[in-house]
């Protein structure tokens, strides 16, 4: 006669194991963690997984993570609006916030174009960029854009495509110095190269 897990262990190793990265027996391990945890524990990341649900939602302007319409940095008037910093996702936004180098506005294109998987440029916020480029415009009349995008193909590619998009005599494009290393993601590159790489940018001409 074979044994098998009670309904709620294989319930929630299912679920875990649809997380990028976790297969089945890394998911079974995570589960079989928590039982161990005590029932407070258990009850805390509950509540803290529930109110990703209820408590997130995304800037109206920047569509960043936040638990407000309009996040802090997009709120705060001591940012300069004279300079957009266009990022892949969230993560990279914090990687560049975190260098504590940058004092602008942010935009989030949430991903890069990527023939192989068809994500094709209609998949990305780009209407919205090119709403809030204007609205930026109209505020400063010259603005700087840079592209802070991982250096990989996808990244050059969606960096030749937001050049065209974008191109206008009242907006400097500059993208990332070169001292990235080819296909590395930005959310994985340390705070000082990243410092530097936003320090040193080039602009494209």
């Amino acid at each position: 006669m074979s044994i098998h897990y009670p309904k709620i262990i294989e319930n929630l190793t299912q679920q875990l194991s649809k997380l990028p990265g976790v297969g089945r027996k890394t998911a079974e391990r995570y589960v079989f963690y928590l039982i161990k945890q005590t029932p407070a524990q258990i009850r805390l990341l509950a509540k803290d997984l529930s109110g990703l649900a209820g408590s997130l939602k995304f800037c109206q302007k920047c569509l960043a993570i936040s638990e407000k319409d309009i996040c802090d940095i997009c709120s705060d008037e001591k940012r300069s609006d004279k300079t957009l910093c266009v990022v892949a996702n969230f993560q990279d936004m914090i990687s560049i916030e975190n260098t504590k180098n940058y004092n602008g506005k942010y935009f989030i294109l949430d991903g890069l174009i990527n023939t192989i998987e068809n994500i094709g440029p209609e998949k990305l916020n780009l209407k919205k960029l090119v709403k809030l480029t204007n609205e930026l415009i109209k505020k400063n009349k010259q603005i700087e854009i840079i592209l802070a995008l991982s250096p990989t193909i996808e990244g050059e590619t969606t960096v030749l495509y937001l050049k065209r998009l974008l191109n206008s005599p009242k907006i400097k494009i500059s993208k990332l110095a070169q001292g990235l290393s080819t296909g590395v993601n930005l959310e994985y590159v340390d705070e000082v190269t990243l410092s530097n790489a936003l320090k040193y940018r080039n602009e494209l001409k």
